[in-house]
């Protein structure tokens, strides 16, 4: 969460100096950095008015029935063991969509070769 927190902390900074303000702020990030901008969102809707975001991991739980998300588990947890789910959760932007809040404008992007987008990743 320290890098999520660190991103809003210069968001509400360029805000606070009147740098920018809130409907003039833009972010985008792809794959890692989609996960990045989908905790923006989630977590500090308020900051922003727009995003983009590229071919993302925003679904933590699952993450790690991908193709390559094994492989992301040193990094990122182990969603099936409940005590690494506790934390996981906290930066799952998936998780963390609420119904009541007012989203900036939001613009998602995949690819072909995105292999979080496949036929194996349904509900479980």
């Amino acid at each position: 969460m320290r890098a999520y927190e660190d991103f809003a902390a210069v968001a509400e900074d360029l805000i606070a100096r009147g740098v920018t303000k809130p409907a003039r702020l833009g972010i985008q990030g792809g794959s890692n950095g989609g996960l990045l901008i989908g905790n923006m969102i989630t977590h500090w809707p308020q900051l922003f008015g727009a995003a983009v975001i590229q071919v993302p991991l925003l679904d933590m739980k699952r993450y790690h029935r991908l193709l390559a998300g094994a492989s992301w588990m040193a990094e990122y947890g182990n969603p099936d063991i409940p005590e690494q789910w506790e934390f996981i959760q906290t930066f799952s932007p998936y998780q963390n969509l609420r119904e009541d809040a007012d989203y900036p404008a939001t613009l998602f992007t995949t690819s072909t070769r995105d292999d979080r987008c496949t036929r194996g990743m349904r509900a479980r």
